[in-house]
């Protein structure tokens, strides 16, 4: 390895935007293989992470899988890593598993470590890292654990007294540089919507992150153009700027 290559892995390996990119990759919405390339709500996360954040979002906007890239990144990275992954209902942590799994199997076998068990409840690597799949249940998850990254998905679908009592542990379980993502589409006056309030007004540890789904115009792209085209059929016209109202024009 030259001296500019070693800089270069020096520089990817310090950066998990980079990392994700260079190694790692997902299917897209048309079924292809591809390398893992943030969007623009996902960089804004990864860029912005405090130790404590919670995120109120749309639908499909990646949070779950640049979750899983972080994870990696630092299971891989940094040996003796434990990174957790948290869902609401079983069907959804077998999903997130899947989702990991593919993701490793698509790392190099050069940069990544030996898995020493793979059961669709964690990863353990040789190097001494684990990344834990489960749910929001009753049973204490974060007892006796050391954490590194924790992704709660769909805080406002888990059952609130759950959250409330699991929360607690976990963040007590984070390592002094670990972090902890909250994240949720919106699901009524609950324990979510009250975190996010207080973290809106500044009144808790919680960095908010706002992702609305209008501002997202590359996971949607393919449907913009399919109803421009639509309306174009049924009007025989395109919509100009100039009859869009002031939130669409920020937007479009």
């Amino acid at each position: 390895m030259t001296q500019g290559e070693k800089e270069k892995l020096i520089k990817i390996l310090s950066d998990p935007i980079l990392w994700g990119s260079s190694f790692c990759k997902v299917v897209d919405k048309n079924g292809k293989t591809v390398p893992f390339v943030m969007n623009p709500q996902q960089n804004e996360l990864v860029n912005g992470l405090s130790k404590y954040n919670i995120v109120l979002k749309s639908r499909q906007l990646g949070i779950t899988t640049v979750s899983c890239c972080l994870s990696l990144y630092y299971a891989i990275t940094q040996p003796n890593s434990h990174c957790m992954l948290i869902s609401f209902s079983m069907d959804s942590a077998n999903s997130i598993f899947d989702k990991l799994k593919s993701m490793y199997d698509s790392i190099p076998n050069a940069i990544k470590p030996r898995e020493m068990a793979n059961n669709r409840s964690y990863l353990k690597f040789d190097n001494n890292s684990k990344i834990s799949v489960c749910t929001m249940g009753s049973k204490e998850l974060a007892r006796g654990s050391s954490l590194k990254f924790v992704h709660i998905s769909e805080v406002g679908f888990c059952k609130q007294d759950k959250v409330v009592k699991q929360l607690l542990a976990i963040e007590q379980a984070l390592l002094p540089d670990g972090k902890i993502v909250l994240e949720s589409t919106a699901n009524g006056l609950n324990e979510f919507s009250n975190m996010w309030d207080r973290a809106e007004q500044g009144e808790s540890l919680y960095k908010p992150f706002f992702f609305n789904w209008i501002s997202d115009v590359i996971m949607f792209a393919e449907e913009y153009k399919q109803f421009a085209t639509r309306y174009k059929g049924i009007y025989g016209k395109s919509l100009s700027r100039e009859e869009l109202d002031t939130i669409e024009q920020t937007y479009f």
